[in-house]
């Protein structure tokens, strides 16, 4: 069509007339890094997928079985049997104990039993667990195996989409609207005028509402933050706080200026639609369009700056820790510079820096351990903590990281593994007396947490810190003595944490058991289930 090849409108001065959109200097050298982009976008988007296809073959767990139940004995079957028999003998024993056929209770409860042992025998790999304990199944919570994330992990903050550079944005709606003509001319609408005015005011509606919608979603931050556990909330608030230490950018000030920006390209784009739609040419209509488009990307370009500054703030989001709340979880506390990391490192896959400055674990930093269950097949997969130094017990004047030691006990169900020094005179900060009124304020706060207190550096030789170690052995009987310099104790060390692990492995499978019975009874917000769940203190 005439009307749609470039013109020289009379009455538009050259100044005014937009040129033909293109490729200029600053595009071209983003455009290697752009291709690279969309090929990590679309492996994200395939990986994202397939994580939501596997976790709709998620099982949910069935309510508890008697102590020593035999699930072969239920469906009446030999323990060597095929899983044809395994499932014919379940489809005869369903037939004959469903409600609707048979109403007795006991009908009922075998009805339920079949289900599950059909569950544990349908399956080889649970079956082969399940042939493993064998008379202890169902003996303890620790023997019902399972790996289904029922409480979820403390990852709810990474869900939001990272922002990308403004540049990258421009140029995937650029693309969208001339490439891939994400809006068509409308063939249908007789009047000519009419059909390219509703097109221009589209094409200003989709280049508005793309960047508001990404902006959006950026804005609903603060919204995620305050339903975040209150142990990730606090993670967040200390990422947050050390960038802007660090950095000087407060992540509160780039909201707003990221939603002045979102109000901005709303009026460029409403204002520009309202105009193509009462143009009074086709060609117009499309010149007001062009020129609107033109001067969002341009606006957006132009705040580049503030989305570097967002970028940052969100990567110090996400380097903050991430806590499984299906795992059992053991955490060290003790007054700064007490060997804590030296510890951790040793014994888990943790790296938590080790020096002899004061504060040097300024955040929460996770190792694994991995421990099979004697005489069962079942292995635990644990997570161990290491936490900034505390000076202060509860109630006392905590700073942030203070506050992060202290959340890691309060809101999560862990153990907690209570490290002495006795020697803290050479770069410690608190005496053996205050680390020990430290340590019995942590326990009269939580008496019934599973408990190891450690005494390290016992290989310093000076006769001040042998004395100190009999006074804490005195104190603390049960004490373990370990050195990480030398390796004394960390063998001993090693089996009390892996025994830790165990018993908080029953913790979390209540927890679990009490958020089943949560969603069976219709409360469908359940979001997780923190540890006053247990009544753990």
């Amino acid at each position: 069509h005439s009307h749609c090849q470039p013109f020289q409108r009379q009455g538009v001065s050259a100044q005014h007339q937009v040129p033909a959109p293109g490729l200029g200097e600053f595009a071209v050298s983003f455009a290697f890094a752009s291709a690279s982009y969309w090929r990590g976008q679309r492996k994200n988007q395939k990986t994202t997928m397939y994580a939501k296809q596997q976790q709709k073959k998620r099982v949910r767990l069935s309510e508890d079985l008697p102590k020593g139940v035999d699930f072969y004995e239920i469906l009446g079957v030999d323990k060597l049997a095929t899983q044809d028999e395994i499932r014919s003998a379940y489809k005869r024993v369903i037939r004959e104990t469903h409600p609707d056929v048979n109403p007795s209770p006991d009908a009922a409860d075998r009805f339920i039993q079949a289900q599950e042992a059909f569950r544990w025998l349908s399956d080889p790999q649970q079956r082969e667990v399940y042939d493993g304990v064998g008379g202890k199944f169902g003996e303890d919570a620790l023997y019902d195996y399972s790996d289904e994330p029922i409480l979820g992990s403390l990852s709810d903050i990474r869900q939001i989409e990272e922002l990308v550079p403004a540049i990258f944005m421009v140029n995937e709606c650029r693309k969208n609207i001339t490439v891939r003509q994400e809006v068509k001319i409308q063939h249908h609408i007789a009047d000519i005028r009419q059909r390219f005015r509703v097109y221009g005011a589209e094409r200003m509606k989709y280049v508005r509402n793309f960047f508001n919608r990404r902006l959006k979603k950026i804005l609903s931050y603060p919204k995620q933050i305050r339903k975040l556990h209150p142990f990730e909330r606090l993670s967040v608030e200390l990422a947050l706080t050390q960038h802007w230490n660090k950095t000087g950018v407060a992540f509160g000030k780039i909201l707003a200026c990221l939603k002045q920006l979102r109000i901005q390209i709303h009026e460029i784009g409403t204002h520009r639609a309202n105009q193509a739609m009462v143009a009074e040419r086709g060609r117009l209509a499309t010149f007001i369009a062009d020129e609107g488009i033109e001067e969002i990307f341009d606006l957006v370009t132009n705040w580049e700056p503030v989305f570097q500054q967002f970028i940052g703030c969100q990567q110090a989001i996400f380097k903050s820790p991430c806590i499984d709340l299906d795992k059992p979880t053991v955490v060290f506390v003790g007054a700064p510079n007490v060997g804590k990391s030296s510890l951790v490192r040793s014994i888990s896959t943790g790296r938590p820096e080790v020096n002899s400055y004061p504060y040097t674990t300024r955040q929460l930093t996770i190792g694994h351990l991995w421990h099979f269950i004697a005489g069962t097949p079942l292995l635990i997969h644990g997570q161990i903590v290491d936490s900034p130094g505390l000076k202060f017990g509860p109630g006392g004047n905590h700073n942030l990281m203070d506050k992060l030691t202290m959340g890691s006990m309060d809101h999560l169900p862990t153990g907690v593994v209570f490290v002495f020094d006795p020697y803290p005179y050479s770069h410690g900060l608190l005496d053996v007396d205050e680390q020990v009124k430290l340590r019995n304020s942590l326990r009269a706060r939580f008496p019934r947490r599973p408990w190891l207190d450690v005494i390290s550096k016992i290989d310093i030789e000076e006769e001040e810190a042998k004395e100190n170690i009999s006074k804490l052995m005195d104190l603390f009987p049960d004490s373990l003595q370990v050195s990480a310099f030398d390796g004394t104790g960390l063998d001993d060390l090693n089996m009390e944490v892996r025994g830790l692990l165990e018993e908080m492995t029953k913790v979390v499978r209540q927890l679990q058991r009490t958020k089943i019975r949560q969603l069976r009874m219709g409360e469908e917000d359940v979001e997780w289930v923190n540890k006053e769940a247990l009544a753990l203190r």
